[in-house]
């Protein structure tokens, strides 16, 4: 039996480790081709899409793992806030999943160098051997976020049906200027956040799933 979007959206999840083996070109063509399905503001579609593979990944990744080596402060130069601090309610599903995520890898909680060892593997793509960098146009804010969005998960959802794996990775755009030179990029739009794409490895990291809000949480309910 075929499957069903209701069956990819079940079995997306955040891969954390991947194979090594390459991606054929043609496969992220499709991909990038899926992801424009997705709807945007009066079609203005006010993303685009930067795609790093072979040396030209390594060279970014070299970079970006460059300035957390140096220990260059998180978020300098990023073009997109990122909030420090979190509403009670939010904090308590964001800790949750870090504590899920560092146990799901047997690194406890006072084990700051693993954990920094940890970090420092987003910068790397997790290993995979395609980083996507999604860019919004500035002009748009919010919306363009959010089209973005909508972008992202119609490619994630396509990639599962080419027996790829994804991890959405807001820690790709912590430094702009290690990424953005390497592309021509149009003028007005800025790194939003990236993907790492490819073959997930059989790893216990990929196992850990994130517990969701059942929908009746997340409905909001008419004032009696």
């Amino acid at each position: 039996m075929s499957q069903t979007i209701l069956d990819y959206l079940r079995q997306r999840s955040s891969i954390r480790a991947f194979k090594p083996d390459p991606v054929p070109a043609d496969v992220v063509q499709r991909l990038l081709a899926a992801g424009v399905e997705a709807p945007s503001w009066s079609n203005t579609q006010p993303f685009r899409v930067a795609v790093a593979q072979g040396e030209l990944r390594d060279r970014i990744a070299a970079e970006l793992c460059g300035r957390f080596d140096g220990q260059i402060e998180h978020g300098r130069g990023r073009e997109y806030d990122v909030p420090d601090k979190y509403p009670a309610e939010l904090q308590a599903r964001r800790a949750a999943c870090g504590y899920g995520l560092y146990g799901a890898l047997g690194i406890e909680r006072q084990d700051m160098a693993a954990r920094a060892m940890q970090m420092r593997r987003n910068f790397h793509f997790f290993d995979a051997p395609v980083g996507l960098f999604i860019y919004a146009h500035g002009a748009l804010g919010a919306y363009a976020a959010l089209d973005a969005g909508a972008y992202m998960q119609s490619l994630m959802l396509a990639a599962l049906d080419e027996g790829l794996g994804t991890c959405a990775q807001a820690a790709l755009a912590t430094w702009p200027d290690a990424v953005t030179p390497f592309f021509d990029v149009p003028e007005g739009y800025k790194l939003l956040c990236g993907i790492a794409v490819g073959y997930p490895a059989e790893d216990v990291v990929n196992k850990f799933r994130p517990q969701h809000l059942a929908p009746e949480t997340l409905a909001i309910q008419p004032k009696a």
